[in-house]
């Protein structure tokens, strides 16, 4: 979440605030050419009553507020927007990016729409389906890291080291130190594989979702342009989103279980060490 800006530092930095310090400081330097340091003086004392005023009164100001509040939210929402297009970008890509920016194209449409004082839409409401074009790529971000992974054939490395331990194991001459670490090994590397499994089962809700995601976000789309006067527009939009919500958190288990996606497969390192000595030994009393 991003950081919330001061009313205070908001309103002295404001556009309008801004041009009318400019235009007392001129007036002041127009008054000091008759009046001298006396002219300027009483300008700029004019200017510092002006800030006083102001950031007395308009910071409080509910629809002030109100400004400054969906500034930071657009800002925050960017930036991570921003992010995440970078991380997917860094990951080889998602083939749902096209859908995405159709989503996004939707959402502009939709802005448009609200600042229609004809229409019962409001931005707020259009703020809420733009959140979930982050989520989407947050989405998306999660598909392109579970992609990538897939390219390393992880399970196969794992498969294969497994059948090694197994080997070793049916053998003879395995001292008792040795063979409990095979089997820890062993347990390590089916619980490795059976977690790839059950990471195939997320990544499938995962499709699913993106799928089913730009589909609901049109029909919303097409239900505001049908009907941008409906009274009951509020309570339709409220509805869709909380689909597409549902939509969204089916598959939000994803972000954390591919975080790790390249080295999920891959059993923790005391495993790895344990299991290395006995079978490099094994290699070395077949040779």
């Amino acid at each position: 979440m991003s950081e919330r800006t001061p009313y205070w530092w908001a309103f002295l930095k404001h556009p309008v605030n801004k041009a009318v310090a400019l235009g007392v400081l001129g007036a002041s330097v127009l008054l000091s050419l008759p009046w001298g340091g006396a002219g300027l003086g009483l300008g700029l004392l004019m200017l510092a009553a002006i800030q006083l005023v102001g950031l007395v009164f308009v910071p409080g100001l509910p629809t002030f507020q109100a400004t400054v509040d969906k500034a930071d939210r657009r800002a925050g929402r960017e930036a991570r927007r921003e992010r995440l297009l970078q991380e997917i970008d860094a990951h080889g890509g998602s083939a749902h990016l096209r859908s995405y920016g159709q989503m996004c194209e939707r959402v502009a449409s939709l802005y448009r729409t609200a600042s229609d004082r004809s229409t019962t839409l409001t931005e707020r409401e259009v703020e809420q389906l733009d959140e979930l074009t982050v989520d989407y790529a947050r989405m998306c971000l999660s598909d392109a890291v579970a992609r990538d992974a897939d390219k390393g054939d992880l399970v196969a490395g794992v498969t294969r080291k497994l059948r090694e331990v197994e080997n070793r194991l049916s053998g003879k001459g395995l001292g008792r130190d040795d063979e409990q670490q095979l089997q820890q090994a062993k347990v390590d590397y089916e619980e490795a594989i059976a977690r790839h499994q059950r990471m195939g089962a997320r990544r499938s809700a995962l499709e699913a979702s993106l799928v089913s995601m730009p589909v609901r976000m049109e029909e919303v789309f097409q239900m505001v342009m049908s009907s941008p006067q409906a009274g009951n527009l509020s309570q339709l939009l409220e509805e869709s989103v909380s689909k597409l919500r549902l939509a969204e958190e089916a598959a939000l288990d994803m972000e954390h279980a591919l975080g790790p996606a390249r080295t999920e497969l891959e059993p923790n390192r005391s495993a790895q060490s344990v299991a290395a000595g006995p079978v490099r030994r094994a290699v070395g009393q077949r040779e």
